[in-house]
């Protein structure tokens, strides 16, 4: 059961239906938000982040941040179940600041690249948060909002971060969602890993209505998944997070790299 919200925005909150959007899904799920406000240091590009921060001194960057959480309370309407909160620092500190000392929440929200002007601090802060918080992500793309999930499709890769990520789905779907259980195959190798009857049987044992598939992968796999998943119509993709070791991911790219920097539908992450 999801009770508190932590939705992630940069500073200043821009008016992209964000804050919206959380709040509508606290509602659903009767549930509390916070507002987490980060507030990067000025930098001489953005294309630079994390390198060519410029110097501010700490009064300023902290009038900064109160003015951008200001931004954000101004977004509210009156009595909703909502608080803000901040942090600031040198961008590439942020996400450790975050990490250290992030309110406790049950679920963590991230809006879509297009809400943040510095791309790496979101991507950053969402590879920080999901490697080391123990709480479910939550990817929203542009101009989707998620509330009941009556259909998802969960990308099956044996392993403890798709273990999680199946857990919380039990936990965020529907009573008797349906519920598409995919499997992508690279090779004869990985046979074993499109086995999906003990993950169908034990989601539906939890009363979903499961359909397993193994499917040869001809793209990349997180195409692949996304592609089924906007095929099918689904409200949610879920998968885990960061499968692999995270060297790996950053060198060769994959689906959880993939997947935070172009979510095309909302998408559940754990790891």
């Amino acid at each position: 059961m999801i009770k508190t919200l932590l939705a992630i925005v940069e500073g200043p909150a821009r008016k992209s239906g964000f804050i919206d959007t959380v709040l509508a899904l606290a509602a659903f799920r009767q549930a509390h938000v916070i507002f987490d406000v980060l507030t990067a240091a000025p930098l001489l590009s953005e294309q630079l982040a994390p390198l060519g921060t410029l110097y501010t001194l700490p009064g300023q960057i902290r009038q900064l941040a109160q003015s951008h959480a200001d931004s954000v309370r101004a977004m509210l309407p009156p009595g909703a179940p909502a608080e803000v909160v901040s942090h600031f620092d040198d961008v590439g500190w942020i996400p450790g600041d975050v990490r250290a000392t992030a309110p406790l929440a049950d679920l963590v929200v991230f809006g879509p690249a297009e809400t943040w002007s510095i791309d790496w601090l979101r991507r950053r802060t969402i590879e920080t948060i999901l490697l080391s918080s123990g709480s479910p992500l939550l990817l929203l793309p542009s101009g989707r909002s998620l509330r009941a999930i009556d259909h998802a499709v969960f990308g099956w890769k044996p392993g403890p971060a798709a273990m999680r990520s199946l857990h919380h789905l039990i936990h965020l779907a529907a009573p008797g969602a349906r519920i598409d259980v995919v499997s992508v195959k690279h090779g004869l190798d990985d046979l074993a890993e499109t086995d999906l009857a003990p993950v169908v049987t034990l989601l539906e044992r939890h009363g979903f209505s499961v359909t397993g598939h193994a499917l040869d992968r001809s793209e990349r796999a997180h195409d692949t998944l996304t592609g089924f998943a906007l095929e099918h119509g689904a409200d949610l993709l879920a998968v885990g997070g960061f499968g692999h070791a995270r060297v790996r991911e950053i060198l060769l790219g994959g689906v959880t790299r993939s997947l935070i920097a172009d979510p095309r539908l909302p998408v559940l992450m754990a790891h």
